[in-house]
Formats: C-alpha cells, structure tokens, sequence
C-alpha cells in the first residue's frame, strides 16, 4: 500500500466509516422525530421519541469519536484503511439506503398507517445492524471496532421493539 488515499480511490477508513455513521443517525433521527409525530398513540409516541434521542446519542458519539480520531491524524495513515475488497462490500452498503431522506418522505406521504412505518424502520434498522457490523469486522482499531459492536447490539434492540410494537398492529 504505497499509495496514499486518494490515489486509491474509493477506499474506506475507519475514519470514514464514522463520517457515514454519523450521516446514518442523523438521518434516524429524523425519521424517528416524522414517525412520534404520525402517532396518537402515547406508548408508541414515547417509544418513537426514545428511539430519536438514542439516534441522537449514537450521533454523539459517533461525532466524538471522528474528532478524535481526525485529530490523532490516524486518518493520514495507509494502514487505517480497509482493504480494497472491504472497501468494495462497505460502499455497497453505505449507499443511501438507510434512513434516506427520501424514503422518509415516501413513508411519511404514501405509507399512511403506522404499522407501514414500522415496517419500513425494522427494515432500516436491520440495513443499520449489517453495516455496523461490516465496519466492526474491517475496523483497524480496538476503539472503533468497539464502537460499532455497541451500536449493532443496541440497532438489534430497536428491532425487537419496533418487532413488538408491529405485533400490537397486525
């Protein structure tokens, strides 16, 4: 790996793969924000509002972390990036398809029931759950790669509820 990073492409980093995360929950955030204000239903407005601050917890740290690491200047090293076939799998996955904000303003103009925005967050929970844990397998660094196995474990639990919540609605 003699080149340096921009030679190479479109290769991840870690480095990157927070800048992404950061995106990921921001765009959570929001949907979860959409989906307490769709609802009457008090229990399922407080689950939707507590699933919004958990996106803007992961947010945090997720930010803090980038600074860190950006400051550490651990991104200017060849060996913090992903190999290239890493790299390949996790620009797949990155691609809007997570919390889009247009697949927010889909189910928030087409998907009327709050049922099909269940659907439609278990779904982006789960793309969620695969690419932190792709970025926990490739990460270069304990602390990241720690990171990302929290924040696959916790995705994991927003699906269970989201799961129970759409059982109350079958």
């Amino acid at each position: 790996m003699g080149k340096n990073a921009c030679d190479m492409g479109k290769l991840f980093s870690d480095l990157e793969g927070l800048r992404i995360a950061i995106d990921m929950e921001a765009r959570g955030r929001d949907f979860y924000k959409k989906a307490s204000e769709q609802t009457e239903n008090k229990e399922h407005k407080t689950l939707f509002l507590l699933l919004m601050n958990e996106e803007i917890k992961h947010h945090d740290q997720f930010t803090k972390l980038y600074h860190k690491t950006k400051e550490n200047k651990l991104s200017d090293s060849n060996d913090y990036l992903f190999d290239q076939e890493a790299s390949k799998y996790l620009t797949v996955l990155a691609e809007p398809y997570i919390f889009t904000e247009a697949k927010a303003e889909k189910t928030f103009s087409e998907l009327k029931s709050i049922a099909d925005i269940l659907k439609a967050a278990i779904q982006d929970e789960k793309d969620s759950i695969l690419f932190y844990d792709a970025l926990a397998k490739c990460a270069k660094f304990d602390e990241t790669r720690n990171i990302f196995n929290l924040l696959k474990a916790e995705e994991q639990t927003h699906v269970v509820k989201l799961r129970q919540m759409l059982g109350e609605w079958a």
